[in-house]
């Protein structure tokens, strides 16, 4: 759908633009402010009242208004259905209320967008009611390079959505994603090194619910075999019973590289004897260590073949980008 058309469409949005509005949301309830908060904004009250100074634009205030009570900062915020940074333009389409629950329209047009732009969980959408919300992807042209993605917001009470001003923003965008699944090249499970080199006081990132219980975590090494741009494999080895493979993604928080390796056996069948899995963060934290371990025989490795899912992206800008618009 060219844009010309879809602003002709304000006010409504067709059924294919609001397929995935239904999917899970992620809770994003807005509490009122603690102690802490009333009495900073008590002390900045003191010079300059919370309204007047969040109606110039100053967004120190209108956060601290918007804590103490989001219905009023929400009055105060400037009506803006268009913004434009880093050459990249943001804009609210269209929007359809329906009791409950509205879904809003919104276009992020540039040169660099296509059909992989992702918002990299850097968008907040600030409601004047207790909300629950989530964002999806619906389309993109490639005339006008322009990718649309539907904003999903619903009362956290049941009650319909009342009038009011919400406020949609974006810092991060990744775009020019890639993906690969396939057999990992370079990598002989019937020729692993057993009890090699290991690492202690790692920084830990997360892991599945037994991973603080790991001890034996392998000493990343240069790159063994390169998966993909930014993806590599660093260690592999065979420690107490359990095979462990050590994958690495480079400067993960402007990449969203990630993915996961696994293994098949003669007939590439998937075999689900994976034991646990750890991440941790380089020395300076901006890639990823991310090492599994399968409780496997080390006289089976010879039966099996090392497989991967990985996605990696080439294309990275921050920026502000927001909108406010009434709710009708």
């Amino acid at each position: 759908m060219k844009t010309d058309k879809l602003i002709d469409a304000i006010g409504m949005i067709e059924e294919k633009y609001v397929a995935d509005a239904h999917k899970p949301c992620v809770k994003i309830s807005y509490r009122r402010v603690k102690g802490f908060a009333i009495a900073a904004a008590a002390l900045l009250c003191i010079a300059v009242p919370l309204p007047t100074m969040t109606a110039f634009g100053s967004d120190i205030a209108y956060n601290l208004l918007y804590m103490a009570s989001p219905a009023i900062a929400q009055t105060f915020k400037p009506v803006q259905k268009s913004c434009e940074d880093k050459n990249i333009r943001m804009e609210v389409i269209s929007a359809d209320i329906q009791g409950d629950e509205a879904h809003f329209y919104i276009s992020i047009q540039g040169d660099m967008i296509d059909e992989t732009t992702d918002l990299y969980d850097s968008y907040n959408i600030k409601c004047p009611f207790d909300s629950v919300g989530h964002v999806s992807f619906s389309e993109f042209d490639e005339n006008t390079k322009t990718a649309y993605f539907v904003v999903n917001i619903k009362t956290m009470n049941g009650e319909k959505i009342p009038k009011g001003k919400v406020t949609f923003s974006v810092r991060e965008l990744i775009f020019n994603k890639h993906e690969f699944e396939g057999a990992i090249d370079g990598i002989d499970l019937s020729e692993l090194p057993e009890n090699p080199p290991t690492i202690e006081n790692v920084n830990f990132r997360g892991g599945s619910w037994n991973y603080k219980s790991i001890t034996d975590i392998l000493a990343p090494s240069s790159p063994l075999t390169e998966i993909m741009d930014g993806i590599s494999v660093t260690g592999i080895g065979y420690i107490n019973g359990k095979l462990h493979i050590q994958t690495y993604y480079e400067n993960l928080l402007k990449t969203d590289n990630h993915g996961y390796v696994y293994l098949v056996d003669e007939n590439g069948k998937r075999i689900s004897e994976e034991f646990a899995d750890i991440s941790f963060w380089d020395d300076e934290r901006k890639g990823s260590y991310d090492e599994k371990l399968f409780d496997i025989e080390y006289s089976d490795l010879k039966n099996y073949s090392l497989m991967g899912w990985f996605c990696n992206s080439n294309g990275y800008e921050s920026g502000d980008w927001e909108v406010t618009f009434k709710m009708k």
